[in-house]
């Protein structure tokens, strides 16, 4: 297969020409234009899209980009690359762009080695092409451009029809919206009319979004955008659908499928320059790449500060005004011209400049560069923006992001083409197989349903080999841009904390190859109503209304690889009361910063209130409990070494069933000792560790925890928990070992705990 997609930063973005809506008719749809004000805009825009503008000849800006891409993971995203770059581009409609270098600083795993090895130079990752050219499309600013449709029908994947295109009224319809209000210096006030376009069907092909049009002119102002549908490899490329029927892809685990793309948002908004032409002022992209349960969220901004701009009328202008004769300079090649470039450049900025040939890997490049004699310079530069999760003028502040978001979430949800579903089976979906000492092996298998705009049936099942039980999930959803909310009805196994993903693939493992069990299982059945957050945002808060009844489940599987050949069990599962409980809970996580070299704070709050009582009896129980963790992690003494703590406490009002009991012990709250060392009523618990980092790649260090749980009023000292070790990991804490070793109590052992997802 010939995949023409455009990597960059790793990301398929999905970004091409207008013209491939050439192929329908160019007369209006009649129902495309839902109120009359819609239609005029969307003529006038069109007609200002269509006509190439020439009225700027050349213009000077500085312009800043900062992009993040990040693995996200329940605990925090992790920050893979980063990069602010700052250059100043001279452009003009008759030569090669030039571009100088200001500054650009990057940062991913591996990249310091290199430069001092000498296999990388400090431009070899410079993130920036070209400066935008007046004459190209306003609303993928910058973005890429692919070929037509119609180019390569065998491959005419790659492609968004653009919703100004001739015919895209066949593929859209238009709204008018609110009028936006913008005030000039001069005092003179322009406006802006709002313009929705509506996706006929939801497509990979298609966007939904708003559009700011200036009606005298019919210039874009602002838009707003996203994918009407989440691009799914298997599914949108014909090739990999015929691979995927031949079963080449059957021994890609679940875990690692489907292979998606989602534009969640570009906003794009324009200045007015002198009063006569409209000008890029800022973008904003929200992309996330997936590939099953690997989330890689991926942001960027660009801002242009113009400094100078040239109209055509201003040439004529100076013409007819007969200026002062200027100094002209005649040079035989291009290279003469760019050192005196470069000559007059030092002498403004103080700092030597030289000019960059466009060989080698550059040599698709359509600029050309001028950069600092002293490479190293660039990565200090005054003129870097801050890193993409810092505030920073020129760049859409939290007030314009949140604006930009509304605008998205007030849009209907576009049709989805008949009745898609998508099942998937055992080993084919994420955690379609699990291992347990309640279940042993469990298969599970999943069906998901469009049914129209933004609801979505589900059911998912599994059924352990050892208990021979079957447990079932039936979920309806409504997602929007801003959250989900869920409907369920189940029976299923459980754990008094589900997110501590005991039964996840991670825990399987260490169940079925060491006999390491360390979840705490019973059967709910019920009904629940879920409030979180929106598809591909982290997952920092939900809410959560249940009524369900539990019951206790027995330890049946008792067989583990590496204790095939021992008189060996699992140890006894919890005996978990046997009661109806109505209730509510939430919880809150919010996280700030994602650079393993930099300042990271997290917080993780829940709380619970609930009515219980014994099934078969009338008398009922009020509970109320609620915890709190707090992590850090801060570097000391410089990039190379980091600190990270954690202290966490929790505690129950009233009397809860003891399957709501807070359970202490393992690699996630306390290191040196088994699962369900301690539990109780309440818990407090605490680690210390320092680490050694390596070049972002990964560290290695010592730690402590310290844990305690049981009843408020029977705390003491003595029945502390202290274990210590040493640990290492990868990518910030995102594959993790440790070796510890419990040092109190008749259940200390030594134990290898290999994880996901630790905070350093």
């Amino acid at each position: 297969m010939r995949a023409r997609y455009r990597l960059w930063l790793g990301v398929g973005l999905l970004v091409a020409h207008a013209g491939a809506a050439e192929r329908v008719t160019a007369q209006a749809a009649r129902d495309a234009f839902l109120d009359p004000t819609a239609r005029a805009l969307f003529q006038s825009a069109q007609a200002s899209w269509a006509s190439v503008d020439e009225s700027v000849a050349r213009y000077t800006a500085v312009i800043q980009q900062r992009i993040a891409a990040a693995v996200r993971t329940p605990l925090k995203d992790r920050i893979i690359y980063r990069s602010e770059t700052a250059v100043r581009a001279f452009w003009d409609e008759d030569h090669d762009a030039v571009v100088q270098v200001l500054g650009t600083h990057s940062q991913y795993p591996g990249r310091s080695i290199a430069l001092r090895e000498g296999d990388l130079d400090w431009l070899d990752d410079l993130p920036f092409d070209e400066p935008f050219d007046p004459g190209s499309d306003r609303l993928f600013l910058g973005l890429g451009v692919s070929t037509d449709e119609d180019d390569d029908p065998e491959d005419a994947v790659d492609w968004i029809a653009h919703p100004l295109a001739p015919g895209a009224d066949t593929l859209y319809r238009y709204e008018s919206g609110d009028t936006l209000r913008l005030s000039l210096p001069d005092g003179r006030v322009l406006r802006s009319i709002q313009l929705d376009v509506l996706p006929r069907v939801a497509s990979v092909h298609l966007i939904t979004g708003t559009l700011w049009i200036e009606p005298e002119s019919g210039a874009l102002v602002r838009a707003v955008y996203r994918l009407s549908r989440q691009f799914d490899a298997i599914r949108d490329i014909e090739e990999l659908q015929e691979e995927e029927e031949q079963g080449s892809f059957r021994y890609v685990p679940g875990l690692f499928k489907p292979w998606t793309f989602d534009l969640k948002m570009i906003a794009v908004d324009y200045s007015l320059w002198d009063f006569q032409v409209w000008l890029p002022r800022s973008m904003r992209l929200e992309a996330e790449a997936g590939a099953g349960v690997l989330k890689f969220p991926v942001t960027m901004d660009v801002s242009y500060a113009l400094e100078s701009v040239t109209t055509k009328l201003d040439l004529d202008s100076a013409v007819a005004d007969a200026p002062s004769p200027l100094i002209e300079h005649h040079f035989e090649t291009r290279a003469e011209a760019m050192a005196f470039l470069a000559g007059l450049l030092s002498q403004q900025d103080g700092i030597d400049y030289e000019t960059w040939e466009n060989d080698g890997p550059r040599s698709d490049r359509a600029t050309l560069m001028i950069v600092p004699e002293d490479l190293s310079s660039v990565a200090t530069s005054r003129y870097l923006p801050p890193p993409i999760w810092q505030d920073a003028a020129g760049f859409p502040s939290d007030d314009q992001l949140e604006a930009y978001l509304s605008a998205l979430a007030k849009l209907p949800a576009p049709t989805i083409e008949g009745l898609p579903v998508v099942a998937s089976f055992g080993w084919s979906r994420p955690n379609g197989l699990r291992y347990n000492r309640v279940e042993g092996l469990s298969v599970g298998g999943q069906i998901e349903a469009s049914i129209g705009g933004p609801y979505t049936l589900g059911a998912t099942g599994f059924f352990g080999l050892a208990d021979v039980d079957a447990k079932v999930r039936v979920d309806l959803e409504r997602s929007s841009v801003r959250r989900r909310l869920e409907l369920g009805v189940y029976r299923e196994l459980t754990t008094p904390d589900p997110k501590g993903r005991y039964l996840d693939f991670g825990n399987s493992v260490h169940a079925f190859f060491f006999g390491r069990d360390d979840g705490e299982y019973f059967r709910a059945t019920g009904a629940d109503l879920t409030w979180r957050a929106p598809v591909g945002a982290r997952e920092s808060r939900e809410f959560r209304l249940y009524a369900e009844r539990h019951e206790a489940v027995a330890s049946r599987a008792g067989f583990s690889l590496f204790h095939s050949f021992d008189t060996w069990d699992f140890r006894p599962n919890l005996v978990a009361d046997a009661v109806e409980e109505v209730g509510a809970e939430v919880r809150l996580s919010p996280w700030r910063g994602g650079d393993a070299l930099g300042v990271q704070v997290g917080l993780e709050l829940y709380g619970q209130g609930a009515r219980w009582r014994l099934t078969g009896q009338s008398a009922q129980t009020d509970f109320a409990r609620a915890s709190a963790v707090l992590r850090a992690a801060v570097p000391v003494g410089g990039p190379r070494w980091r600190m990270g703590a954690e202290l966490g406490g929790g505690t129950t009002w009233g009397d809860a069933p003891l399957q709501r009991s807070w359970f202490l012990g393992g690699a996630a709250s306390l290191r040196g000792y088994p699962a369900s060392a301690a539990f109780g009523p309440s818990f407090a618990r605490a680690r210390l560790e320092l680490q050694r980092t390596f070049d972002g790649i990964g560290s290695a260090g010592v730690f402590g925890d310290v844990g305690w749980a049981g009843a408020r009023t029977g705390f003491d000292a003595d029945d502390l928990l202290y274990g210590i070790g040493v640990g290492g990991s990868v990518l910030d804490g995102l594959l993790r070992m440790d070796l510890s070793h419990g040092l109190e109590g008749p259940a200390k052992e030594f134990r290898i705990d290999l994880y996901l997802d630790a905070l350093m």
